[in-house]
């Protein structure tokens, strides 16, 4: 027992060096967001430790009440290199590691990289908005008729695993169907990503921070796994998340959404190159997503459910 506890203290000692930890999340918006949710547990456990930051994205750390400071990397990559080297990444095991697996969420990766125990891990992202980010556009969000029904159809240019993107041909079909049960229809992201979809009202190019702010107003997300489907956990929005067989939720999703999973005999894949016949999200028919959006609207318990065939059965695995 002793050699254990010498053991863990010498680790700590090793990781937080002086008292500290400097951390640094992968590039994507939604690292950070789930960096959050690690550097939370962290400080729960640990709360004399100062923790630094480096990201792509330093406003996602703004006013955080955990984090010390924050840092630009691109910032720090053209003055202060010595410095950025500093920081620890927090990795998560690469997709071609994820090959076939249901199982080992990515969060425990990265509590397992940041280099400190800790017992309890909080797995919702965080993000601290100011009282005026909150009002941002409130008024006008609040006036919107309900349910609001936020869509976030795309992925970046170049997102790293595209396979994971709801095809436009089928968020074309889809929209139309959401806007038909909902109050209204509104789409967050990014111009550069892709068109706006019929009947959407263009709620783009916000930046991340006044997006969360709108979102925090709406009554469900719709979306593949990505970004914003982590800054709706930030806000407590529950969401519809369309992941076909590209990933699988238990090591990227959160229970509290409806994830709604293709069981097919190529999937999991984490394929980074497109896939030629990306049978899983032809599977998931825009019918069986209305009806999954309508089951979330009213109520019915998270978890992941299984799209089991084109003609829309499934089975809860929750329920197994």
């Amino acid at each position: 027992m002793r050699a254990m506890v010498r053991s863990w203290l010498s680790r700590l000692r090793t990781a937080a060096g002086d008292g500290a930890l400097w951390l640094r999340p992968e590039w994507g918006f939604g690292d950070h967001l789930m960096l959050s949710a690690v550097i939370e547990g962290v400080k729960a456990e640990h709360p004399a430790l100062h923790v630094y930051v480096a990201a792509d994205h330093p406003e996602i750390f703004a006013h955080n009440p955990h984090v010390d400071s924050v840092e630009s990397v691109a910032r720090l990559r053209r003055r202060a290199p010595a410095r950025l080297a500093r920081y620890r990444e927090v990795t998560r095991r690469p997709p071609a590691a994820r090959y076939m697996q249901t199982s080992g969420h990515l969060l425990d990766d990265m509590y397992a990289s940041v280099g400190v125990p800790v017992r309890e891990r909080p797995r919702r992202p965080r993000i601290y908005l100011t009282p005026s980010e909150r009002r941002f556009r409130a008024a006008e969000v609040d006036r919107l008729r309900r349910p609001r029904i936020v869509v976030a159809p795309h992925g970046p240019p170049g997102v790293r695993l595209p396979n994971k993107v709801y095809p436009l041909a089928r968020w074309n079909v889809l929209a139309p169907l959401l806007g038909g049960i909902a109050g209204t229809l509104l789409q967050v992201g990014s111009t550069a990503e892709g068109p706006l979809l019929p009947g959407a009202v263009d709620y783009r190019d916000l930046g991340y921070r006044q997006t969360a702010s709108v979102l925090g107003r709406c009554d469900l997300l719709v979306t593949h796994v990505g970004g914003i489907m982590h800054l709706a956990a930030a806000v407590d929005l529950a969401a519809v998340v369309l992941y076909g067989a590209a990933e699988h939720p238990a090591i990227s999703g959160y229970d509290w959404n409806r994830n709604l999973y293709v069981p097919i005999e190529c999937g999991p894949c984490w394929m980074e190159e497109p896939c030629w016949h990306h049978s899983c999200m032809q599977r998931l028919d825009p019918q069986r997503v209305l009806e999954e959006v309508r089951h979330a609207l009213a109520g019915a318990p998270p978890g992941t459910v299984e799209v089991l065939d084109g003609d829309g059965a499934s089975i809860a695995a929750r329920d197994r």
